[in-house]
């Protein structure tokens, strides 16, 4: 099986019928309607149930497809850099962060970053912390830049800098009269937090038990800045890095320091069998310098 027939097949669980998969595809949809049935004869198994009309894929299919998804990204990769080639254009970064990181630090970086190359194309995604992980795995994106990232031997982590975790509370707390705020303090109030696996939550959690205390979030939420924009309305209190303190979205709270301190580190992710190009390490140096400016 080819990668074409997989993109049909994609575009069939996307759209739901072969119709508007022939119109996506720019294909006819007899055309589509045979490439399923040769690509089902080829796997041996149903890829779609026909119920009223549509086309709803097995589980034999969502599996396959998902496997399939790394392979759409190279692909894609691959076309961006021949445009680029074709076009003759000055250069182009791929950068992949956390959503915290992307609403928080990333426009400050790019601002002077764009300031030195404006001719330069960007490409910013935001992804969860193993995505990024990943995405800088597979060659899809030139750099990673994450909080505390899993390592993976062909990977380089670059640490950038070292962050405090901080209590971000609303002003009419209680928790805001404090100089300093410890777990046993947030016990009787709304806890904004992770409902994630990672090693963030993983962190706090650990600085909570070390208190006698048991970290349980009454709002469960996926990125820190969900948290910080939630805490800005007032809803509850969050233990969240110091850069997601520092955001805009921090202004109608109080940020006070958090004990047992946790600090935990910023790195930037890069590939170690691809050497870093001039765009990569101009970025890495105008967020160092961000970084460091505070």
């Amino acid at each position: 099986m080819n990668l074409r027939q997989l993109e049909i097949l994609r575009a069939v669980m996307r759209c739901g019928t072969t119709v508007d998969a022939a119109r996506e595809l720019g294909m006819s949809q007899p055309a589509v309607s045979n490439a399923v049935k040769h690509a089902e004869s080829q796997l041996g198994f149903v890829m779609f149930d026909r119920q009223s009309n549509r086309l709803l894929p097995t589980e034999e299919a969502k599996i396959l497809l998902a496997e399939a998804e790394p392979l759409f990204a190279v692909h894609e990769a691959v076309l961006r850099t021949a445009r680029d080639l074709r076009s003759r254009k000055r250069g182009r970064i791929r950068i992949v962060a956390t959503a915290e990181l992307s609403a928080t630090l990333m426009p400050h970086v790019l601002k002077r970053f764009l300031r030195r190359d404006p001719d330069v194309d960007v490409t910013l995604d935001t992804r969860l912390l193993g995505e990024v992980v990943e995405a800088v795995e597979l060659g899809t994106f030139d750099v990673g830049i994450a909080i505390e990232p899993y390592g993976r031997p062909d990977l380089t982590l670059t640490p950038l800098i070292k962050l405090d975790m901080m209590c971000i509370c609303p002003p009419d707390s209680a928790v805001a009269q404090r100089a300093v705020v410890t777990p046993e303090d947030l016990a009787h109030e709304r806890l904004i937090g992770l409902h994630t696996t990672s090693r963030l939550k993983a962190m706090i959690e650990d600085a909570f038990r070390r208190r006698g205390e048991t970290f349980q979030p009454n709002i469960e939420v996926r990125f820190f800045n969900i948290c910080a924009a939630l805490a800005a309305e007032g809803i509850g209190v969050a233990i969240v890095d110091s850069l997601t303190a520092r955001s805009p979205a921090a202004v109608p709270f109080v940020v006070r320091p958090f004990e047992p301190a946790i600090q935990v580190t910023l790195s930037a992710v890069t590939a170690k069998d691809r050497p870093q190009s001039r765009l990569v390490r101009a970025f890495l140096e105008d967020l160092s310098a961000v970084l460091a400016a505070g």
